[in-house]
């Protein structure tokens, strides 16, 4: 049930801007059959709090910010194209998120509306839509709606209802790495809980609490949101005890991290063997001959230790790991004014 929180989400509001503010409007925003949003996502090396503050004129800094492995695509496209299509007859668009996973929209004039989710083990229909969108949204937006619909799990069946309340909070300037700014930023902020029962289980009735907190960040020069920051908590409850799982994550729209990708050189180098015990190696092609260095971070992003290697083209060089326990650490590889950070293991 982890993608049921992040199904109903504002991850689909887009950026259009004025000369004076940014404002998202249903003609210039609202998504449309045949676009496609591709997202990465990124990590704080730091222990500072993730900003997320409000209020006017206000600066959003992610620059410290590294890459991670996961990539999320999705893809507009008629609600006929899709498996479940007969169950959202109201639907007028449907988000494919890759893996069988599917988010049905209802269009009006003025709103845009959840209609239901579904993927290969359960669906969602409302019968009161969730209303993700009431045009047009500017800074100091603010609208709450309750929705309520049916959830089905293989044989099993419930209802569910909630409560979301999306705002404008802030604007100001983005700053993401690779020393890209965004001014006349929006912030929106969208809090939603949900709550579920699933009868007839083979543990008996299954509740469903679950709240999510997004922040995203958009920018009148992309069509999507150029930042998102994503905290969520579930818990499931049955006879066996309540199960509780928290999550959070921030991803960087797939058009500005080209800027992004020009200023790291992932392809360049690798740090092996990996996990390591007491030794690993970095191999670095460094044709420009810059100055390399690395330092070494550990899960809460404070630095454990640094090593200069040299301006060498091409770098092979072993770092002693004897000093530090057993864990996960970020090796921050700076090569002249780039830099990229890996994943290390050390066992």
């Amino acid at each position: 049930m982890k993608k049921l929180y992040t199904l109903i989400l504002i991850t689909f509001l887009f950026s259009g801007a004025t000369k004076a503010q940014l404002i998202l409007t249903k003609a210039v925003n609202e998504p449309v059959i045949g676009n496609v949003t591709t997202q990465f996502g990124f990590d704080s090396l730091s222990s500072a709090p993730i900003p997320k503050n409000s209020g006017g004129a206000q600066t959003w800094n992610f620059s410290a910010f590294t890459q991670n492995t996961v990539v999320t695509v999705s893809t507009y496209t008629t609600v006929a194209s899709t498996p479940s299509a007969a169950s959202f007859p109201l639907a007028t668009i449907a988000e494919d998120q890759g893996g069988g996973n599917y988010n049905y929209y209802q269009s009006t004039a003025s709103t845009f509306e959840l209609n239901g989710i579904a993927n290969n083990a359960f669906a969602i229909t409302f019968t009161n839509n969730a209303i993700a969108a009431q045009w047009p949204i500017n800074y100091l937006y603010s609208n709450t709606d309750t929705y309520s619909g049916v959830v089905s799990l293989s044989t099993y069946s419930g209802a569910v209802n909630g409560t979301i309340t999306t705002t404008a909070p802030g604007n100001g300037t983005v700053m993401l790495p690779g020393n890209q700014n965004f001014a006349n930023s929006l912030q929106v902020k969208a809090v939603n809980n949900l709550k579920g029962t699933i009868n007839g289980t083979p543990i008996g009735t299954v509740t469903l609490a679950i709240v999510t907190t997004d922040y995203t960040y958009y920018n009148g020069g992309q069509k999507f949101a150029i930042m998102t920051v994503s905290y969520s908590k579930q818990t499931i409850t049955s006879v066996l005890g309540p199960t509780v799982t928290t999550t959070a994550t921030s991803k960087i729209n797939s058009a500005v991290y080209s800027g992004i990708n020009e200023l790291n050189f992932d392809n360049a180098y690798s740090v092996y063997p990996n996990p390591a015990s007491g030794i690993f190696n970095i191999a670095l092609t460094n044709t420009k001959a810059e100055n390399v260095s690395i330092e070494i971070l550990n899960q809460v992003g404070q630095s454990v230790k640094k090593e200069n290697l040299g301006n060498g083209t091409n770098i092979n060089s072993s770092i002693n790991t004897s000093g530090l326990t057993n864990g996960i650490y970020f090796v921050r590889t700076t090569m002249g004014n780039r830099s990229s950070v890996k994943k290390l293991i050390i066992e």
